[in-house]
């Protein structure tokens, strides 16, 4: 029987004791040990049966590890990053990468000096909805891809911006860096490069100095175009934890916050309704046209994500997003977020194409 691959989880905020629980019962992997800053998570990680460290670095120099997970706050992904790398770690990073282009492309070239694997926790790829509508777009049935819709809007306790960071854009903060990135990741996956993109930003709800809200609209290297609508300040239905019911944290309310927009048929997500005329009739508004449901595996994206970095880690597999495709949904939230601040058209960085 292959052993047990041994983790390391740095950072046990909100996603890093998500990532505690469920590594903890992941037959593919064992904890060792966590580290935070915070003397409060040790409880929490001594009852998974892990070490506790109040400092990455010791943990790293005492522990005898195979990966780990970055779950620390964005700013400082690159540097805890550069240290894994460093003590020839393979890492699955949370979304961001990291904050700022500057750091990923540090990141990225101490990994491939080191020779290590990045994988970079955009989990959304994972669920068996995303997978399907993927195989969809890929066999041609919704036509030509000519747009997308996405919104993702909730409001979040407010509680949740006593932690500091969350509320500066020097430590990446914002509901840019930390939840639009994930539709900006997805849009990627479906439509391909993003050639240029233009913003508004709001911060009248909550008064802070990061965004609340946030509108864009995105052009695509391959001619489509895409819409984006973010808040985190509103209550409202639509949005994908909402939908997918993957948060525990969040209410279901099995609501479709994806449209995506093909010249023969469209699709909701995350409850994979196809839209499309009836067989034989002309695919035009003169024609009925009504919702397909499909089917899809059960949704466990985060265990799904787990089980394929372990499959890196071991040299089976390479990472589904790994640290360049990270990269390119950073480049392009970063433009947003830039374009929404100067008022003006943005092009990501890497944007290749011309139109």
């Amino acid at each position: 029987m292959t052993a047990p691959i041994r983790l390391a989880i740095l950072g046990v905020g909100l996603i890093g004791q998500r990532h505690l629980a469920i590594a903890s019962q992941h037959a593919s992997c064992k904890v060792i040990a966590a580290a935070d800053v915070m003397e409060s998570a040790r409880l929490r990680v001594e009852a998974h049966g892990a070490r506790f460290y109040d400092d990455h670095r010791e943990l790293l120099s005492r522990e005898q590890l195979d990966g780990v997970i970055i779950a620390t706050p964005n700013s400082t992904h690159a540097r805890v990053g550069i240290d894994c790398a460093a003590a020839g770690l393979p890492m699955l990073v949370e979304k961001p990468l990291t904050d700022t282009l500057k750091s990923g492309k540090a990141l990225l070239a101490a990994a491939e000096k080191a020779g290590v694997s990045i994988a970079v926790g955009h989990h959304r790829r994972f669920d068996p909805a995303v997978e399907v509508a993927k195989s969809i777009l890929d066999r041609g049935d919704l036509g030509e891809l000519t747009a997308m819709q996405f919104i993702w809007a909730l409001r979040k306790h407010d509680t949740y911006y006593e932690t500091c960071w969350r509320t500066s854009r020097s430590s990446g903060g914002g509901p840019g860096l930390i939840n639009l990135i994930h539709d900006i990741d997805l849009m990627r996956h479906f439509g391909g490069e993003i050639l240029r993109v233009y913003a508004e930003l709001g911060n009248r709800a909550r008064g802070l100095d990061v965004e609340d809200s946030i509108a864009a609209t995105v052009r695509f290297a391959s001619g489509a175009v895409g819409s984006l609508v973010t808040s985190d300040a509103t209550p409202s239905p639509w949005g994908w934890e909402q939908g997918s019911g993957e948060n525990p944290d969040i209410p279901k309310t099995g609501r479709n916050c994806y449209r995506l927009l093909g010249t023969s048929a469209a699709l909701g997500l995350p409850r994979l309704e196809l839209y499309r005329h009836a067989a034989g009739r002309t695919v035009d508004w003169r024609s009925p046209i009504a919702p397909q449901s499909i089917t899809h595996g059960t949704r466990a994206a985060l265990q799904a994500q787990l089980a394929d970095f372990c499959a890196v880690v071991r040299g089976d597999a390479t990472p589904r997003v790994n640290g360049y495709d990270g990269y390119a949904s950073l480049a392009a939230t970063l433009a947003i977020i830039r374009a929404g601040e100067i008022g003006q058209v943005v092009r990501p960085e890497g944007a290749h194409a011309r139109a």
